[in-house]
């Protein structure tokens, strides 16, 4: 019966899916005439590929995520100089613009998929025991598949960089040049742009997120703007990365308005394997991809960029004789330069921790997305409204979880679903949650109506670091995640469980009769509800990952503990520079995609002023 019930469930969603998508050509073509009307580029046939790669170009971006496409833009804009942007993954489509269905893609081809290796007592309820650990393969990387979530951080999160050229102040005018600020309420702002390619606005609200933000004045935060500067501290909407309810990624944004460009050069599911160096000069001059089952070499006369991603960027710089000595030599990888390549690995972490059930009809669950699909999708690509774009984390808080610390150390994380919303169908999937874990406690309340809110430490203090399997780069890097091997992260995010639960009590969910569902995980039924080992024990069950990994190639002044310079150079190897997550020292207390479009910005200026263009 239980698989029968699977299978019925199965087809509701591939019914789902193809409703959507569309799969008769005059669906597509009047999709196509409408994309064009609005001005939106229609995702089919962005970029054909129909230029042949050219033996040598001034400069090379290896990985199109946020800070790959920006930097490879701002390179663009020198007319002279040539640039070649080798992407691993393929395109997007006409489904990646939707906001809600953004967990799916983890399940797909763009994402890498990979795992964390195996690690005592955490990811105990997860497949295998393994965590999984997604990061974007695409056209815009991570940005055509994560949450849209536009966040800085607090303003001391780079001033700790210590790095000259990488203070607050300093930064804060890419993160300006980065965005196109849309909400009335903060266009005038001096801490927003309008100018941007990156489109800013609210998700399209469920009616739960005034309560939620009703909630948080009840709680004593005010509604604030958490890029305002100064302090995230407070609740408020979430600002996204999206433009007239559609998601808005690096490709969209930085890649398609140069995709005719004379001077720019594309090539998809190209698999860079390694960076070319002169072990005589330790100079990078060119770099080695696999497309299409055959392997090429493509020059650099100028410069390589490495943008491919905290896993990835460290794992080309180990192919190519650049990281810890001792493993390079275990894999017999002659040794260009001896750094901390893949050391110092950081993510945030939640955990699914606290669902709230409510009486009212104003969350959203799968059903009801299937029910209304065709008036929710009709308003969603003429208008760009609907449920449909809304990207499932509407609303964000910061808060402290002792009043004594200097800023906010947990993020909520506030959404009109609960992890039982589809009933098991794809969220609990998208986390790797086993059936034996997932159905004893969930499968009572699928598609019911209520809220989560999931907290994140913003500071994790654990520290994992990413190794070679082999020296075939087809083969995912090792990823050591150490998580929760620090005490004080485990502890925060109960602190946060519980402060969460506390401001379901407030005036305004009370109204709508928000309720803790209260059914134990399994392997935590001995540990007393609602205790702090219980919610430990939970959050070593069934841990999120927030897809920031970062700081596996950290910036810093010396060899000795770090891998590149303050101008994003690999120390002691000329022509090489890393821009991407994995330059950051530590982890921002932000979701790291806004961090990453600053990084691509600041590194085109860099790149421009050592080549006397700026």
């Amino acid at each position: 019966m239980g698989k029968i019930k699977e299978m019925l469930k199965s087809l509701l969603v591939v019914s789902f899916f193809a409703g959507i998508i569309g799969f008769n050509s005059p669906f597509m073509d009047e999709l196509r005439r409408i994309y064009e009307r609005q001005g939106l580029p229609f995702r089919e046939e962005r970029f054909l590929e129909n230029q042949p790669i050219l033996q040598e170009y001034d400069f090379i971006v290896v990985g199109s995520g946020p800070a790959g496409s920006a930097v490879t833009r701002r390179l663009t804009e020198i007319p002279e100089w040539k640039v070649l942007l080798l992407e691993a993954g393929i395109e997007g489509t006409v489904y990646n613009d939707l906001p809600s269905v953004s967990p799916f893609f983890i399940l797909t081809n763009y994402s890498w998929g990979y795992k964390a290796e195996h690690q005592n007592k955490v990811c105990l309820g997860l497949e295998d025991g393994l965590c999984l650990w997604p990061s974007g393969k695409g056209v815009g990387g991570g940005t055509i598949m994560n949450g849209m979530i536009m966040t800085r951080g607090h303003p001391t999160d780079y001033d700790r960089w210590g790095q000259e050229g990488w203070s607050y102040k300093d930064v804060l005018p890419y993160f300006l040049r980065s965005e196109r600020m849309t909400i009335p309420s903060l266009r005038n702002s001096s801490f927003h742009s309008t100018e941007g390619p990156i489109n800013i606005e609210y998700p399209f609200p469920s009616s739960l997120i005034n309560r939620f933000l009703k909630a948080g004045k009840e709680f004593g935060y005010r509604i604030v703007d958490y890029n305002n500067g100064r302090t995230p501290e407070g609740f408020s909407k979430t600002q996204t990365s999206i433009r007239k309810g559609r998601r808005h990624s690096a490709a969209t944004a930085y890649l398609f308005p140069i995709k005719s460009a004379p001077n720019f050069h594309i090539a998809k599911k190209a698999l860079v394997t390694r960076v070319l160096i002169d072990p005589k000069t330790n100079r990078a001059h060119g770099v080695v991809f696999i497309k299409n089952g055959i392997e090429r070499v493509v020059f650099a006369r100028k410069e390589i960029i490495l943008s491919a991603g905290a896993f990835n960027t460290p794992q080309l710089l180990m192919l190519s004789g650049i990281g810890p000595r001792d493993h390079l030599k275990e894999l017999n990888i002659p040794l260009i330069k001896d750094l901390p390549v893949g050391d110092n690995l950081q993510e945030h972490l939640t955990t699914i921790g606290a669902s709230f059930l409510i009486n009212t009809t104003d969350s959203y669950t799968l059903r009801k997305m299937i029910f209304n699909s065709l008036p929710y999708f009709y308003k969603w690509y003429n208008y760009g409204t609907s449920p449909y774009a809304n990207n499932g984390a509407e609303g964000l808080a910061y808060i402290r979880t002792n009043p004594n610390l200097s800023k906010p150390d947990v993020e909520f994380i506030f959404m009109p679903i609960t992890i039982a919303s589809d009933d098991g169908i794809i969220l609990r999937r998208t986390m790797g949650i086993t059936d034996e874990t997932y159905y004893p406690p969930f499968s009572k309340i699928g598609y019911a109506e209520g809220f989560s809110i999931w907290p994140m430490g913003m500071y994790p203090e654990s520290r994992g670091k990413v190794r070679l399997r082999s020296v075939d780069p087809r083969d995912p890097p090792i990823l050591f995640a150490n998580f929760l091997t620090h005490p004080a992260d485990s502890k925060v995010i109960v602190e946060g469980i519980k402060a969460a639960i506390r401001l379901s009590k407030t005036t305004a969910f009370q109204e709508i009769g928000a309720t803790l569902y209260t059914a134990p995980i399994p392997g935590c039924e001995d540990l007393r509800f609602g205790t702090n080992p219980y919610w430990e024990c939970v959050l070593r069950t069934i841990p999120v990952q927030l897809h920031h990994q970062c700081c596996t190639a950290r910036m810093g002044r010396s060899p000795a503990d770090s891998v590149i310079d303050n101008r994003l150079r690999v120390h002691g190897v000329k022509g090489l520079r890393v821009a991407d997550a994995s330059v950051m020292p530590t982890i921002t207390g932000a979701h790291t995609m806004a961090p990453c479009y600053m990084i691509g910005e600041k590194a085109g200026d860099l790149i421009k002023e050592d080549w006397g263009k700026f």
